[in-house]
């Protein structure tokens, strides 16, 4: 009966607007077929029907080899794209609409930091003309446009925008790519909304009162990103700093944090699934994350996109009808990309 239910409730697909396949793809660039072989499973198993994919680049690429990684990744989605039938890069709301019709899978290239663009901001429009529908103009670092939040519940650059930044902000308005809150710190978060009218959106977050870093978003940002309409993607790395209470429920408490505070209307989801690389890394590696800035604490049930049924019985379990399931899953979403797209 609740298998049933699953189905109806994931009929027309769900929509994840943050997944980091990109930096991935560059890794494997000698390698074939990939995204067909590896990831495509995963995606009918969760009933994926719309993926930002993230354009990010490590710190070792930085800066010389900026550009030239971005543009790379790119075309590496470009190839593995044209090798199956299954996936469609799309550059409008519209054209969404036409590959969920042929039973393709939309990609939406996005951009996590705008390092690729240096301090040019003519690289914005060859970005926009490749595909990228969606900025968040920093992780963690600093860069020419900003600052991040840092990994602690204090800490962050007291500064806000560069005078790069800025101009980009208005760039991105201007062309219509979606300018994306995650990862900024607060004082970007601010001038970012006041420096804009549409829309906003975190694609990927979680709800400071559980996890309290400002990497995260606190209850004051969640109502400015409402008093938008905007939306908030819940991720499932950063639910906790516990690894012990890091479970669906937890990831459902963020969930309903949100819409308690600005309603159901506004939120979705950014699981930003992430283990499928941590686990590709040596100890060395891993522990240089937990390092610099964290170290992730992945939801048993929740590790890929093969899991968003888990998710979607969890949200059942909890009392939530379908509609506020639907939302959640796939129509809030839609709605930002209908109207920003």
């Amino acid at each position: 009966m609740i298998d049933e239910r699953i189905d109806r409730l994931h009929a027309h697909g769900l929509v994840d607007l943050h997944f980091d396949l990109l930096m991935d793809l560059y890794e494997k660039r000698d390698r074939t077929n990939v995204v067909a072989t590896e990831f495509l499973p995963q995606f009918e198993a969760g009933n994926i029907a719309v993926l930002g994919v993230a354009i990010y680049l490590e710190d070792r690429y930085l800066p010389e080899m900026a550009l030239r990684v971005a543009l790379d990744q790119i075309a590496r989605l470009d190839a593995e794209v044209d090798q199956s039938n299954r996936f469609a890069i799309c550059k409008s709301y519209q054209e969404i609409l036409l590959a969920r019709e042929a039973g393709k899978i939309a990609l939406l290239i996005t951009m996590e930091g705008v390092e690729p663009l240096g301090k040019d901001l003519n690289l914005l429009r060859v970005f926009f003309e490749l595909g990228v529908r969606s900025i968040g103009l920093t992780h963690v670092r600093r860069n020419a446009a900003g600052s991040g939040g840092v990994f602690a519940a204090s800490g962050s650059a007291r500064d806000g925008l560069t005078s790069f930044g800025r101009d980009l902000l208005q760039a991105c308005e201007a062309l219509g790519i979606m300018v994306d809150l995650a990862h900024i710190n607060p004082a970007g978060f601010d001038e970012i909304f006041a420096g804009t009218t549409k829309p906003l959106i975190v694609s990927h977050t979680n709800a400071r009162r559980y996890h309290d870093i400002e990497r995260n978003i606190s209850d004051e940002q969640i109502k400015m990103v409402g008093a938008r309409r905007g939306v908030i993607g819940i991720n499932a790395v950063l639910v906790s700093p516990h690894q012990e209470e890091a479970t669906l429920d937890c990831y459902v408490d963020h969930i309903e944090h949100v819409a308690s505070l600005i309603g159901i209307d506004c939120v979705g989801i950014g699981f930003d699934f992430f283990e499928f690389l941590y686990r590709q890394w040596s100890e060395s590696e891993q522990q240089e994350l937990a390092a610099k800035l964290t170290k992730p604490t992945f939801i048993p049930g929740l590790t890929n996109h093969s899991d968003a049924r888990n998710l979607t019985r969890k949200l059942i379990e909890r009392g939530l009808d379908d509609e506020q399931i639907k939302k959640t899953l796939f129509g809030n979403w839609m709605r930002i990309l209908e109207q920003l797209l």
